[in-house]
């Protein structure tokens, strides 16, 4: 499984943190970002490099594209992003947007509406940057990387409530 994470200058890096974490289970992360930014410089004060630029990406390649938010001015009217969203959503890859990033996305469908929480429509996962936990979540279920019921629910009491209950042997 490919997925490749769209980051920006003044990205907020930590809303998607978790979601490379859970995805790095059952495949390879990318960073992408716009041809002319090597290195994005976030809102955490954190440099990273990229993989990948927008333009050399290959959809064909992508099982999920994420956007993170940030400072939606720094990404607002990129034509070929949009086209990029457009194109994963009708391959059914799973398109993911928090904060900026689902605005992003509910403009380049053409305004689709989302809920004031993390909501899944069939392979587009959209959420409000204080809910980066849930939008965790809620992109690795669309992905079917939780090995069954238990899993998911272990994932979510360790990485939401807190709980930690230890694997008997």
């Amino acid at each position: 499984m490919n997925t490749y994470i769209f980051l920006y200058p003044e990205t907020s890096f930590f809303e998607v943190t978790l979601v490379a974490y859970f995805m790095k289970t059952k495949g390879n992360v990318y960073i992408v970002a716009e041809e002319k930014h090597q290195t994005i410089c976030t809102n955490e004060g954190v440099r990273i490099q990229k993989d990948v630029s927008l333009g050399q990406m290959e959809p064909e390649s992508v099982d999920a594209f994420i956007i993170c938010g940030g400072e939606i001015k720094n990404i607002e009217n990129k034509p070929l992003l949009s086209d990029i969203i457009n194109r994963c959503i009708v391959d059914k890859k799973i398109v993911g947007g928090i904060c900026a990033g689902r605005t992003l996305i509910a403009d380049a469908v053409g305004g689709l509406e989302f809920s004031e929480t993390t909501c899944a429509l069939e392979n587009i996962v959209l959420s409000p940057g204080n809910e980066y936990v849930d939008f965790a979540l809620a992109v690795g279920k669309a992905a079917d990387i939780f090995a069954d019921e238990a899993d998911y629910q272990e994932t979510v009491d360790y990485f939401k409530y807190f709980r930690y209950t230890p694997v008997e042997e």
